[in-house]
């Protein structure tokens, strides 16, 4: 039974803009780190100058964020899981700044540190996370200053409203911030796709061009073998297409090279690759296939091509028919070969009459 037609082919999930996102990922991780090289300085030199003015609560907690930073920023650097350890992170930060709402801090100066840490995790964890983890210090904070006393420092009524109004301030214009680079972000990733995805695709026949298969699908393949790996390649040539153009015009041979490429989709696994691969010539790349299961998919095709008739305006063509060469590929770095063999198969198939399949079998 024909497949049924996607709405959008399958290959071109196969085209990805990791660059966008890899350059994304590069600026949480310099943020993350100069973020984690700014604490530790900072504690240190804090532990060093006040260790003996600060509660004994409070120097634990600093002598331990330290430490488990330094800890975060080698796992970081081993294991490459940047949002694991920057919640961590913000989470270790976060309960330090408690600690200082808590206890006051030196001469209850405690209130202003916390100012920078909506910035960072914005601009470290993003959007949401950055907002759950901004919402918890805020909400704990407020519950200090004005909540019950559980021996917490006591600071100024003025100074409690001022310091609340500027961290919700801070934290409101900081959100609005992130959320349009956010979106700016996707827009450009998004139209950066739509550009890769028209590059690699052929405009006459929607289907991939040939520039596809080098540029995306061998890399892809070769990084993921057991996704693809044996496939086998089939090169496919209409038969007497130059007499179709001379005899009804390039605007019947262009109709016919859309429903042709309109069958193949129909016709083959949405798996499966296919290519308009010059002029009348196409490939079809079938992943995972063994060649003698390759040969029956591509007789079948044949057979349902030799049955079509296809009509433009008042013309109609009554036998379409086209020649096939396969081969089988088992490594990508003999793809070029593979190709070479079905295109050297594909003229035998012409040579012999047309309307065949020629293979290695």
């Amino acid at each position: 039974m024909p497949k049924s037609q996607p709405s959008q082919p399958s290959w071109l999930n196969l085209i990805n803009i990791e660059s966008v996102y890899s350059a994304e990922k590069q600026r949480r991780a310099f943020t993350f780190f100069t973020m984690i090289s700014i604490a530790v300085v900072l504690i240190s030199t804090l532990l060093i100058l006040n260790y003996t003015v600060y509660a004994t609560l409070l120097t634990v907690m600093l002598l331990i964020s330290d430490v488990t930073l330094l800890g975060c920023a080698v796992y970081f650097v081993s294991t490459g899981r940047l949002t694991c350890v920057a919640i961590l992170v913000l989470s270790i930060i976060c309960v330090l700044c408690l600690a200082l709402v808590y206890t006051g801090g030196k001469q209850n100066t405690a209130l202003y540190w916390l100012m920078f840490y909506p910035i960072v995790a914005f601009s470290t964890l993003g959007l949401r996370v950055g907002f759950f983890v901004v919402s918890v210090l805020l909400a704990f904070t407020c519950f200090f200053l004005f909540g019950a006393d559980i021996g917490q420092v006591s600071y100024g009524h003025a100074e409690k409203v001022r310091f609340t109004a500027s961290f919700i301030l801070v934290f409101l214009f900081t959100f609005i911030g992130e959320y349009f680079r956010n979106k700016s972000h996707l827009e450009i990733a998004r139209m950066t796709l739509l550009q890769k995805q028209d590059a690699h695709t052929d405009q006459l026949t929607g289907l991939a061009n040939r520039r596809f298969v080098s540029s995306h699908f061998l890399p892809l393949a070769k990084s993921r073998p057991e996704q693809y790996l044996p496939f086998t390649v089939l090169l496919i040539d209409l038969d007497h297409f130059k007499e179709i153009n001379d005899n009804f015009g390039h605007d019947f041979g262009d109709h016919v090279l859309i429903e042709f490429s309109n069958m193949l989709e129909e016709q083959l696994r949405s798996s499966d690759i296919k290519v308009r691969y010059g002029g009348e010539e196409f490939m079809v790349i079938l992943p995972k296939t063994q060649l003698t299961v390759a040969l029956s998919v591509a007789d079948k095709f044949r057979e349902h091509i030799a049955a079509q008739t296809i009509t433009f305006t008042q013309q109609q063509l009554t036998r379409l028919t086209c020649s096939i060469g396969a081969a089988q590929v088992t490594k990508i770095d003999d793809f070029n070969k593979s190709v070479k063999l079905a295109d050297e198969y594909l003229y035998q198939a012409k040579r012999e009459g047309r309307n065949k399949i020629v293979s290695s079998n």
